[in-house]
């Protein structure tokens, strides 16, 4: 897997087996934002999901049967076929319990379900239960959609505890049974557990694991081909309504009472400021965007909403969909001009000063904001040798959220705003502490 640097020029995202690869159609529990289902499918491998947008409905067809068709090659040169799975019940009935099934290369997370309900004799279908992963590759416990294959998982991990000779082969033989169930290292390990769908998330993470852990969901928004124009990780995750609800499109002054962030905007923040910077990838990697709508709706409507509770992905979705729809942009679309030419003043004291000049023209709602975002964006950018996100990734993921330009910008305008922008954004990340006072690193 590959990012296209250019024409002719690949960057290597990711090594995938063949043999542990699925395909899906449900973008909208993977990819955040707007996706052609006609132009789109989801691809996957232990332990991701991500979204393939192509040029046509041809070019994805062409790519799907073509992949789908190698899948099943690969799939048919396993060796085992199938292997014993265990599988834990836990809030099922009064106390937890397991069964070792027998799974086979081409059954999904939705088979597994189904075939542990009735060994376990537990009424209800795959819609009522979550098959969780609990990796020792992993930080935490995360959900299967249903599509996924438990065996390729497994034999991911497996293949991880080879000696490295042998781990790269399609079809390691001298795996014994013993080794297939629970001998390997406590690192290389991996559970499945049965849980109910509809309970309780908090109860479901506190069951999982009694210690605290960076929360982590195996979904990516990455794309195959996206034309000029269409930036899917930018797009909110619904329109904005006409009757406007009580967080989301609304100007911060309507919703700071006497300046103050409201609740659900705070608890996001400090969520932000407290998980993301031991989170790999935050505000690059995407959440749900079925559950982000759900919360969204929720945080609309004035309901309370535990967000500790979530993963802090969907939160940072959540987070950067907020801003994407405070109508003007926190930065103040009419001062938009002088922001982009802040980046062409002389040294980096002048930079400061008038960078200092603009926010003094912002409403205190928004600065008081400001001041949050950025002091969680050092956070995160003090400790970016362990998530991989310093000041030039976390600006390109959260400038196009803090000011846009004018919508009858043709392409080559727009891409050039973002580029001076997201060096703006940069720099205020890497001087928050002299632009805002060094007190922002103490606002939690």
């Amino acid at each position: 897997i590959s990012a296209c640097r250019s024409h002719s020029h690949f960057k290597l995202k990711c090594q995938a087996r063949l043999c542990e690869m699925w395909t899906a159609f449900c973008t909208e529990e993977v990819c955040e934002g707007s996706t052609d289902p006609e132009k789109s499918f989801v691809l996957g491998w232990p332990t991701t999901n991500c979204v393939a947008n192509f040029r046509s409905a041809e070019q994805k067809e062409t790519w799907l049967s073509f992949l789908q068709s190698r899948i099943r090659e690969e799939k048919e040169k396993d060796y085992p076929k199938s292997i014993p799975l265990k599988i834990i019940a836990k809030d099922v009935g009064t106390c937890a319990y397991s069964k070792t099934l027998s799974v086979t290369n081409v059954d999904t997370a939705n088979d597994v379900i189904l075939m542990a309900l009735q060994q376990l004799g537990i009424n209800g279908s795959e819609k009522d239960y979550k098959l969780w992963v609990i990796s020792g590759r992993e930080d935490a416990p995360y959900p299967l959609i249903g599509h996924e294959y438990p065996f390729g998982i497994k034999m991911s991990h497996i293949r991880d505890a080879m000696p490295h000779g042998s781990k790269h082969c399609a079809c390691p033989r001298q795996l014994q049974g013993s080794f297939l169930t629970e001998q390997l290292p406590q690192e290389l390990q991996c559970q499945f557990v049965l849980k109910p769908s509809r309970l309780n998330v908090c109860q479901q993470l506190n069951d999982l694991s009694q210690k605290s852990f960076k929360r982590k969901r195996s979904i990516i928004n990455w794309a195959f081909w996206r034309g000029p124009g269409t930036h899917l990780d930018n797009a909110p995750l619904s329109s904005t309504s006409a009757a406007p609800g009580k967080l989301f499109g609304l100007l911060l002054t309507a919703i700071c009472e006497d300046d103050n962030l409201p609740k659900p905007l705070l608890d996001m923040l400090s969520l932000l400021y407290q998980e993301g910077p031991s989170t790999e990838g935050i505000f690059r990697r995407s959440g749900s965007a079925k559950t982000c709508k759900e919360l969204k709706e929720k945080l609309d409507s004035g309901a309370e909403v535990d967000l500790a509770c979530e993963s802090i992905f969907v939160t940072a979705s959540l987070f950067k969909d907020f801003l994407r729809n405070i109508p003007g942009s926190i930065l103040s679309s009419q001062l938009c001009d002088k922001w982009v030419s802040v980046m062409d003043q002389g040294n980096n004291e002048e930079k400061i000063k008038s960078i200092q000049r603009l926010i003094e023209q912002l409403p205190r709602a928004n600065v008081v904001l400001l001041r949050y975002i950025f002091g969680v964006l050092h956070g995160i950018e003090m400790r970016s040798e362990e998530n991989q996100m310093n000041a030039f990734n976390l600006a390109i993921c959260i400038a196009p959220s803090l000011l846009w330009p004018p919508v009858s910008s043709t392409p080559d305008v727009e891409s050039e705003f973002t580029k001076k922008i997201s060096s703006l954004v940069q720099f205020l990340t890497e001087n928050c502490c002299r632009i805002f006072g060094e007190e922002i690193t103490s606002l939690f």
